[in-house]
């Protein structure tokens, strides 16, 4: 990371991480050892490297030109885009739900209509009985 602190001007340095020339100075020649924190703030700037500030699950993931690159993705992301894919992901959920909340009433209205269907049927079959019936008494009456 020294060959990073090496090939940086120092006035950009200094914009970067705040801190005066001298110390800079230091750094760059070796006298100084540069903070962790410092490094890890100039391998974010110049490298765009989200695991310098984000830990190794970040790794290869970089922000270029505002964009958030990822390794399973071969354009970077803006932030509008990111917040969508939140967005789109908090309807997806909701839809699933909604999706199970329609598939339960689907499955409720099956089991109604099942009921009604017996019940037809034994009606059905009362009627017709009762026709014979009818017909019987009044054979039999005239």
């Amino acid at each position: 990371m020294e060959d990073l602190i090496k090939s940086i001007d120092c006035q950009q340095i200094e914009i970067i991480t705040g801190e005066n020339q001298k110390t800079i100075k230091q750094w760059k020649k070796g006298t100084k050892k540069a903070p962790e924190s410092a490094i890890r703030l100039l391998k974010f700037f110049f490298n765009g490297d989200a695991s310098a500030f984000l830990g190794k699950d970040w790794e290869g993931h970089y922000f270029r030109n505002s964009l958030l690159y990822i390794p399973e993705w071969r354009r970077g992301l803006a932030p509008d885009e990111i917040r969508a894919l939140f967005w789109r992901g908090q309807q997806v959920s909701s839809l699933e739900n909604e999706i199970g909340l329609l598939k339960r009433e689907l499955a409720r209205r099956n089991d109604e209509i099942d009921i009604l269907e017996v019940k037809a049927a034994f009606y059905k079959r009362q009627l017709v009985l009762e026709s014979r019936f009818g017909m019987i008494l009044q054979r039999s009456f005239l």
